[in-house]
């Protein structure tokens, strides 16, 4: 015999649950080299939609104040998918190299929870655009591991000194240009994480798990709004 009063006690835990997740606001870092996709989930995650490409001229910059690289400010989005819904902070940073400490300055400065690295179908066609994205992910691992980067401040050395993520996302966008019948049928076991577009990253996601920092693996093709909403109510719910 079912218990009506157990009953409830459940349903109204499940909906204390659901409602915490629709309006807690989570921290969220996307990062990754240049022309990769971060700007275009950022825009996405604000008013979803196709979207054309981002062009050379529309790169994400920053403009510097007594020699350092103005932090962008994080903004605020509401994701939405099948009745669930999230909030996000994230912020707009851009991939170019000489940027990449800004990434940890926004880490550390805003305690991002969640660190969603970007890269693209270029990481397995070799050349130099793939060894900046293969590099871009070994820096970010390299400084949550070892913490060798420049502090921005008294504060932020502070902060850094005991600044862990508490889950690292690794996203190959663009999936519109790799998805073949191996990636479907890994889609479909739910194998994702065996795909070759992660080869040349599993030393580092390995670095990561012994340093226990949790790690997952996605598929987006940010531009076309595939597997954008689902990833990131599924990297967001606790």
């Amino acid at each position: 015999m079912v218990d009506p009063a157990g009953s409830a006690l459940v349903g109204v835990a499940v909906y204390g649950q659901a409602l915490y997740n629709s309006w807690r606001p989570r921290r969220v870092g996307i990062y990754g080299a240049g022309l990769v996709g971060k700007t275009t989930l950022d825009r996405y995650m604000t008013t979803p939609g196709e979207m054309e490409e981002i062009s050379d001229e529309e790169r994400t910059t920053h403009m510097k104040l007594l020699g350092r690289f103005i932090m962008p400010k994080a903004t605020r989005k509401r994701i939405s998918w099948k009745g669930q819904k999230r909030v996000v902070y994230s912020s707009d940073v851009g991939g170019q190299e000489r940027f990449w400490n800004l990434w940890i300055d926004d880490m550390v400065a805003r305690q991002v929870e969640t660190v969603v690295f970007m890269f693209d179908d270029r990481a397995i066609k070799g050349g130099q655009e793939a060894l900046q994205q293969i590099a871009g992910f070994k820096y970010i691992v390299d400084c949550l591991i070892n913490r060798n980067y420049r502090y921005r401040n008294l504060k932020s050395r502070w902060n850094g000194k005991k600044y862990a993520p508490r889950l690292v996302m690794l996203v190959a966008n663009k999936a519109d240009r790799f998805f073949d019948e191996n990636a479907a049928m890994l889609w479909q076991q739910n194998r994702i994480g065996e795909h070759k577009i992660f080869d040349a990253f599993r030393d580092d996601l390995i670095r990561l798990q012994k340093a226990g920092i949790p790690t997952r693996r996605s598929f987006m093709a940010t531009r076309i709004g595939w597997n954008v909403e689902e990833t990131m109510i599924d990297l967001l719910t606790t």
